[in-house]
C-alpha cells in the first residue's frame, strides 16, 4: 500500500472517530439531562395495587426510552394537574377534561397519544334521546320535558349537554319541567324506558349515535340486556366527537425522548399486549397519534359551561 493509500485511509479512521465522537455526547446528553422520567396516572384509593398493576407499562416505557422511569400515582386528577404543571412529573395520563384543564393551567404539555376502541373510535359522542313515538324532534320540543341526567362531573352525562343547552340559550332547571340525576347513562336510559322520564343522556362511539352495535356503548348494552327491553330511541342532539383522554408530555421535554415515547406507544399493543393491558385494557384498538384538533373543539365545548370543581 502507497503512503498516499495509508495516509488516505487513515484520514477517513479518523474522520469516522471523531463523528462518533461527536455523536455519544449528543446520544447520552438528552439522557443525562431527564435523568428519570415520572409517569403520573390516577391510582384511586390503593396505590400500591395500581403501581403493581402498572409494572409492565412502567417497564415497556423504560426499555424503550433506556432512561429509569418512575410511577407517579395520584388520587385525583387536580393532583396530576398540579404535578405535571409544576414539572414534578414530565408525562401524564389523563381524561380529557383533565387535559383541557392542564391546557388551561400552563400551555405546558401536549398529547401524543390516545387509546382507541376496537373499530378505531378516537372517542364518543355524546347526545340527549327520546322514544321515536314521543312526538319529540328538536330541543324546541323538548320545552317543558323530563330529563334523566348524569352525576355533575360526567362529561358524557351532564357537562357537554349542559354545554349545548348553554349554547341555545336553554337553562336546564327552568326550561324542562323535571332534570334528575342518575347514576349513569345507562340509568337514565332504563328511566326513560320505564316512562320516569321523556328525554335521557347517552354516548357512543358508533357513527350512527343509536346504533346497537356491541360495544359501541349503553344503549348496545341494554339492547343485550335481559331485564329491560328498549324502544326505539331517536338522537335529538348529538355532541361533537370528544375524544377519549390523552397520554400527554410536556413541551420542555427533548425531542428525542418525544420521539422515542411515541414509537414505543404505538407499537406497544403489537409487540408487548401486556404493558398495553395495563394501562389501555378498556381500548382494545391500541394507541393512535394523538390529534390536538380534538382536544381544542372538545376546550371549545366547554367554554360556554362552568365546570365542576
Amino acid at each position: 500500500m502507497t503512503m498516499r493509500r495509508i495516509a488516505s485511509v487513515r484520514g477517513i479512521a479518523l474522520a469516522l472517530c471523531f463523528a462518533l465522537l461527536g455523536t455519544v455526547p449528543a446520544f447520552a446528553g438528552w439522557r443525562d439531562d431527564l435523568k428519570v422520567l415520572k409517569v403520573g396516572f390516577i391510582a384511586g384509593d390503593n396505590p400500591a395495587y395500581a403501581v403493581a398493576r402498572l409494572e409492565p407499562f412502567r417497564h415497556q416505557l423504560q426499555y424503550g426510552l433506556a432512561v429509569p422511569v418512575e410511577l407517579f400515582p395520584a388520587r385525583s386528577y387536580q393532583a396530576l394537574i398540579d404535578a405535571q404543571a409544576s414539572g414534578r412529573i414530565q408525562y401524564a395520563i389523563l381524561s380529557s377534561l383533565a387535559y383541557v384543564a392542564l391546557d388551561q393551567t400552563c400551555h405546558c404539555a401536549e398529547p401524543i397519544v390516545q387509546p382507541t376502541t376496537e373499530n378505531g373510535a378516537r372517542g364518543f359522542r355524546a347526545m340527549l334521546v327520546t322514544r321515536s313515538d314521543s312526538g319529540i324532534a328538536n330541543l324546541d320540543d323538548a320545552r317543558g320535558k323530563r330529563l334523566a341526567i348524569g352525576a355533575r362531573d360526567s362529561i358524557s352525562g351532564r357537562i357537554a349537554p349542559y354545554s349545548a343547552l348553554a349554547e341555545q340559550g336553554i337553562e336546564p332547571e327552568s326550561y324542562f319541567a323535571r332534570a334528575f340525576e342518575t347514576e349513569d347513562a345507562a340509568a337514565a336510559l332504563r328511566s326513560l324506558a320505564e316512562g320516569d322520564a321523556d328525554l335521557a343522556v347517552a354516548w357512543s362511539t358508533a357513527d350512527d349515535p343509536v346504533s346497537t352495535t356491541p360495544g359501541s356503548g349503553p344503549i348496545a348494552d341494554l339492547a343485550e340486556a335481559s331485564d329491560i327491553t328498549l324502544p326505539p330511541l331517536r338522537a335529538i342532539w348529538v355532541s361533537e366527537l370528544i375524544p377519549f383522554g390523552p397520554h400527554a408530555i410536556r413541551t420542555d421535554l427533548a425531542p428525542e425522548a418525544r420521539a422515542a415515547l411515541i414509537d414505543t406507544l404505538l407499537h406497544m399493543k403489537d409487540t408487548t399486549p401486556d404493558a398495553y393491558d395495563a394501562v389501555g385494557r378498556s381500548f382494545s384498538g391500541g394507541f393512535v397519534p394523538a390529534d390536538p384538533t380534538l382536544y381544542r373543539r372538545f376546550s371549545g365545548l366547554l367554554a360556554s359551561v362552568e365546570q365542576p370543581q
